[in-house]
This record gives structure tokens, sequence and C-alpha cells, in this order.
């Protein structure tokens, strides 16, 4: 049986550009992934405007991409606004949210803050 979640999602993948920005911030070479992963924000799950649930939770994934690209140190990144941001990264949104697992979700810690 498939559960339904109640939550919609933004997918988010770095551009080349992200990357170039936390090298020149860091001063160190960043390995490159041609096709980088994306990451999945769980968000509200009814929403009409895309730019307006993004402009709402872009700190938080502004905030969580920066960690995943260098947990030691941290980045600023002040040149990355809200109103640039798909200069950076590649936006996917959508309202359905399928659990194929049985157990269900489970919270886990995350290990980039320690």
């Amino acid at each position: 049986m498939i559960k339904i979640l109640n939550r919609g999602f933004i997918s988010v993948k770095p551009k080349t550009l992200f990357y170039k920005e936390a090298e020149k911030e860091l001063q160190e070479k960043l390995m490159h992934i041609a096709e980088p992963e994306a990451t999945i924000y769980l968000i509200e799950e009814d929403f009409w405007d895309n730019e307006s649930v993004l402009k709402k939770n872009y700190k938080k994934i502004l905030e969580c991409e920066k960690r995943q690209l260098s947990p030691s140190k941290k980045l600023e990144l002040t040149e990355i606004k809200v109103d640039c941001l798909n200069d950076f990264f590649t936006f996917s949104f959508g309202n359905l949210v399928v659990d194929n697992e049985q157990n269900g979700i489970s919270i886990t810690k995350d290990d980039l803050l320690d």
C-alpha cells in the first residue's frame, strides 16, 4: 500500500555558477558534478504560486545547499539573493508526495550541524 503525504515539494539542483561562487569564497577548487542530484524540500501541500513559496523558503534552502558544499566552513555567498536564485539553481515544484516505504517517515539528525 502506498501512502500519499500531505506535502508539496521543491526540487533544487545547483548550477555551475553556484559552485563557482563558492570556490571564490573558499579560495579552493570544488568538485563539479556534471549532473548534480536534486535535494527535495517538503513544503505545504496546497500552494498556488511557485515564486511566493520559493520566496518563503529560500533562506532555509540556501543554508542547506551551502552546508552541503562546505559543512566545515560557513559559506556566506552574499551575492545570492532571492531575485537571482534561478541563476544559481534549477527548481521544480510539485504537490504530490508518495511514501512507498512501510515504516513511514522518520526524522534523522542533521550531521552537517556538528
